[in-house]
């Protein structure tokens, strides 16, 4: 068996990628994990866990199956009634003789990677484009509207003064005429 074959065998067990023979591996670290943490003499205990298990889908591959079955094997041997043990759920199809072929490539679609952030992908694009707009309306404002900005803030105080300026100097000229008109002297 060569290096590559040997990554796609895990428990006893060949996979078709090396993402699932990956998933078995971490399975199995899960296995021992919770081998070494529960107590086997504590039938409640071991169907909380058991039942957690299936309802948070921790073990997807046969290593894990196989673990989920010796659960159920010793909480039988435990005296659990057996209408407290549910079924192992199974997320995968086995024949192609099904009447719903739809269901088995929508279980390949969900299997295939990529698949699983291709949604993610698309709002995240969506989000950024979004994000570009709002900031391009917000440059186009600020170039636009008449209120000052760190941008044009320089230019505008120079206009403001350069105005005040003109205005003094206007209203100096008038006041200068009127003296000369009512022939007042300035001292």
């Amino acid at each position: 068996m060569d290096k590559n074959e040997e990554e796609l065998v895990v428990g006893g067990y060949r996979f078709g990628t090396v993402a699932d023979a990956e998933t078995a591996r971490m399975e199995q670290k899960k296995v021992l994990s919770v081998e070494q943490h529960l107590d086997y003499h504590n039938p409640q205990n071991v169907l909380l866990v058991y039942n957690k298990a299936i309802d948070n889908k921790v073990f997807l591959t046969p290593i894990g199956m196989a673990y989920l079955h010796r659960m159920q094997t010793q909480l039988a041997k435990c005296g659990v009634p057996q209408e407290k043990i549910r079924p192992i759920p199974l997320y995968a199809t086995f024949s192609n003789k099904t009447a719903n072929n739809s269901s088995i490539r929508r279980s390949l679609e969900t299997r295939l990677p990529g698949n699983e952030y291709k949604g993610r992908f698309v709002s995240s694009v969506i989000v950024n484009i979004l994000l570009v707009v709002a900031l391009a309306a917000l440059v186009l404002l600020s170039w636009q509207s008449e209120v000052p900005t760190i941008v044009n803030y320089r230019t505008a105080v120079v206009n403001e003064y350069s105005e005040w300026e003109q205005e003094l100097h206007e209203r100096e000229q008038a006041v200068r005429e009127a003296e000369r008109a009512l022939n007042i002297t300035p001292e």
